[in-house]
């Protein structure tokens, strides 16, 4: 045994030495691939006209390539949705404190990326405007998806493995806009519910709202809007235009939602006093009559360490009755 660990000894020294004597090894980024990268699923309600799908770069560690570059495509729908087509394929370049919109050519198979002549390589990331051609109204069944199946570029450009976009009706019953008007009772209870995880919301006082509160129920994702009376003067400047419109200052929770037969679900995170990030669940039961949505939240936990009871943020029974926007 003492043999095997004396000969051990000598060929981890021997190797140590060899390694003084070689040169500095370097990594080659330019090995690395760019990769672009495509939302993988989406949906929105019945009577959307139209669905933004978007493809950007992954983190890169250089600039971005400097030729152009052509995706070859698929799109197909079923149902309703066998008449879609890319209406634009568009992306934004900034300068300074302006936008502008610029169009990307594509037919009826491709999509070329140009090389846009202020940036010098090709944008960052661009979105695909699919337009629906529906029976009716509204889409009642279907879906559609976009491919990615091939790509032509003189640089060391590939698509993300996950590079086919489905869509589909947002069905979920909660989707869509709903209001709540508050009267002083209800905004006691509102802070109560969230005013944990929003200090923003809890410093608020009654004579500071306007009383009305958006919830927004998305694609996977919801966001609470509490309306201020202060108001800003918001600037914004698109292809050389600019406009100043005034506009309600607003509070925004947000989170990831899950609804299905009556059990709402909603998961997101805030910072603390000390400004760490807190995790939060958000537990309610919801029942929809025609336009009218009531919801009955329970429980609001910090998922990161009170999962036991008399932990919670919020542990008790507030109901807020909204109507459809």
């Amino acid at each position: 045994m003492k043999i095997k660990y004396i000969f051990l000894l000598a060929a981890i020294t021997f190797l140590a030495a060899c390694a003084k004597d070689e040169p500095e090894v370097e990594i080659n980024d330019t090995d690395f691939p760019y990769r672009l990268v495509i939302d993988e699923e989406g949906a929105d309600l019945a009577d959307a006209e139209d669905y933004k799908i978007e493809i950007s770069f992954a983190d890169y560690l250089d600039e971005l390539p400097s030729s152009p570059i052509t995706l070859t495509y698929t799109l197909s729908g079923e149902d309703d949705f066998v008449n879609v087509a890319i209406d634009e394929v568009l992306y934004i370049y900034e300068d300074e404190d302006c936008e502008f919109e610029r169009e990307i050519t594509f037919d009826d198979q491709s999509i070329t990326i140009p090389v846009d002549a202020n940036l010098g390589t090709v944008p960052e990331e661009f979105e695909i405007v699919v337009a629906f051609n529906l029976p009716g109204s509204e889409a009642s069944d279907g879906s559609f998806k976009l491919a990615i199946t091939s790509i032509d570029t003189q640089e060391n450009v590939v698509v993300n493995d996950l590079s086919e976009f489905e869509y589909e009706i947002l069905d979920n019953d909660l989707a869509g806009e709903w209001v709540l008007d508050l009267d002083e009772t209800g905004f006691t209870d509102l802070k109560a519910v969230f005013g944990s995880i929003s200090s923003d919301l809890n410093d608020l006082s009654f004579s500071e709202i306007t009383g009305e509160v958006k919830f927004e129920f998305e694609f996977e994702e919801m966001k609470i809007e509490i309306e201020l009376i202060e108001e800003e003067n918001v600037t914004s400047c698109e292809n050389g235009e600019t406009e100043t419109e005034t506009e309600n200052l607003i509070v925004e929770i947000e989170a990831d939602y899950a609804a299905e037969e009556g059990e709402l679900e909603m998961e997101g995170s805030f910072f603390n006093d000390e400004g760490e990030e807190i995790d939060f669940i958000s537990e309610a039961a919801y029942e929809i009559s025609g336009d009218n949505l009531t919801l009955t939240f329970v429980k609001v936990i910090d998922s990161d360490d009170h999962f036991q009871e008399g932990d919670e943020l919020f542990d008790g029974s507030k109901v807020f009755n909204l109507t459809k926007d």
